[in-house]
């Protein structure tokens, strides 16, 4: 079968989440036998629009995948308003026609253009989506408010997402808030155009799936909606259990990037809400995006015992002292939809206390490894964490009751039978049925040019950059 593969970035230029996972899904398809090639979006776009070829190289004694970049230029290309692009989009169509895959697979639409799935289908080719995030359901990607940090439950819509998006540079003042919430809702229907159309709709968690359809305003039965977790090779040890005698501390540990939505503060205030905060001795590792936020983690911190370790490697947690703790701890606020973290706290034999949202209520149970609490709610949090210090034995049944990593986490293998399964479904099914947009490019590329020239009429303050 080949195989396309169609993202926003491939390694090794960008090497996020998506863009990694993509490169292995690649991998295991070849390594399965499969043909595949790639269609990715770049930073690069210094030399114009055009088109490139690269190969990334699958070693031993199979062919190279060929990666197809699409070099967008027009100014500000991530923009909610640039998410339709009429030469991405013609592009990818030559693509299709060069390549003729049996089957793509859509992985993100940024970069690239938000018609994917339909100009697969204009050419005859079924199509499989994989959401990866909530892009679909934000217009500023992840459904993080750019004035609190706070994670987003309002479904998209024109009030209040357009001023809530305005936040984030460039802003658009020669747009009126009613030709804004007419883009929006061009951007939602074209979206939803894309799900609908696709063949499979795969989400990591079946949480996921729901909260894309519930924050677009979709009716679930009207995607073809396929669960398939993330597949992931851990080579962690399980670290040796702590004791915890009645005068020792609990020692708990919490690694990520210390984003606000991440929710670090929230523990840490958690923490110092105790009866006996001295008790605890709470050790964070991750990168500081937000120097402002590492700067009030760090005064919250004052008079507690915190370690921050900085930057970290995943697969050598086994061997880091973020690792070496009684329990995991997360204060995430974020809908997640699969949490890596999960992952290596059950590799690593680690008991969990998690907000009760999202994938992780959805892939543990109450004391199944983990205990809940509300999240947000930082008096909850510190209830759950009491326990652990005045329950004798509450640590020793949640290690004990933890999952198998075997089981919990599936192989990249596994993760790849499962979607070779959807696309053989999507090639039986064939290409769906699609409507020609007449004078569809025309109008996009008439709207970005103009686009352009406004932009270029605008001072930096106007644009939201002073």
């Amino acid at each position: 079968m080949k195989v396309l593969l169609a993202l926003h970035g491939y390694p090794p230029e960008l090497v996020g989440g998506t863009e990694s996972a993509v490169r292995e899904l690649a991998h295991g398809l070849v390594a399965a036998g499969h043909e595949v090639v790639v269609v990715a979006g770049t930073l690069r776009h210094e030399q114009g629009f055009r088109r490139s070829l690269e190969f990334d190289e699958v070693g031993a004694g199979r062919p190279a995948i060929r990666v197809h970049k699409i070099h967008r230029a027009d100014l500000y290309f991530d923009h909610w308003q640039k998410s339709a692009s009429a030469r991405a989009s013609l592009a990818f169509r030559d693509i299709l026609r060069e390549e003729k895959p049996d089957v793509v697979h859509v992985h993100h639409w940024i970069r690239l253009s938000r018609d994917l799935v339909h100009r697969s289908a204009l050419e005859g080719v079924p199509a499989v989506v994989t959401l990866h995030d909530l892009w679909t359901t934000c217009l500023v990607t992840f459904r993080v408010r750019p004035e609190s940090g706070e994670f987003c439950t309002v479904k998209l819509a024109p009030a209040p997402c357009i001023k809530c998006a305005a936040q984030v540079p460039p802003r658009t003042p020669w747009s009126s808030f009613e030709s804004q919430g007419i883009a929006l809702l061009e951007r939602s229907a074209d979206l939803a155009r894309e799900l609908e159309l696709a063949r499979a709709v795969v989400t990591p968690t079946r949480a996921h799936g729901e909260a894309v359809t519930r924050y677009l305003g979709l009716a679930a039965e009207r995607l073809k909606l396929a669960v398939v977790p993330n597949g992931r090779a851990l080579a962690l040890r399980r670290r040796s259990p702590l004791a915890l005698a009645p005068a020792d501390k609990l020692v708990l540990g919490m690694w990520g990037h210390l984003y606000r939505l991440k929710g670090a503060d929230r523990v840490l205030r958690a923490v110092r809400s105790l009866r006996e905060p001295r008790r605890v001795e709470l050790h964070i590792a991750g990168g500081e995006p937000d120097a402002v936020f590492a700067g009030e983690l760090r005064e919250l911190a004052q008079g507690l015992d915190v370690r921050f370790h900085g930057p970290y490697d995943a697969g050598a947690l086994d061997a880091h002292p973020v690792s070496a703790v009684h329990a995991f701890v997360s204060g995430t606020l974020a809908h997640e939809s699969f949490g890596l973290v999960l992952d290596e706290a059950v590799a690593l034999g680690l008991p969990l206390v998690l907000p009760q949202s999202g994938a992780y209520a959805e892939r543990l149970a109450e004391e199944q490894g983990a205990l809940f609490y509300a999240q947000g709610d930082e008096r909850d949090l510190a209830r759950v964490l009491q326990r652990l210090l005045d329950e004798p034995g509450l640590l020793a049944r949640l290690r004990t009751s933890l999952p198998e990593p075997q089981h919990f986490t599936p192989s990249g293998a596994a993760q790849v039978a499962a979607l070779v399964a959807l696309y053989a479904d999507a090639r039986r099914a064939g290409a769906p049925d699609a409507r020609v947009v007449s004078e569809r490019e025309r109008i996009w590329q008439a709207g970005e040019d103009a686009w352009a020239r406004a932009l270029q009429q605008c001072s930096g303050k106007e644009l939201g950059f002073e």
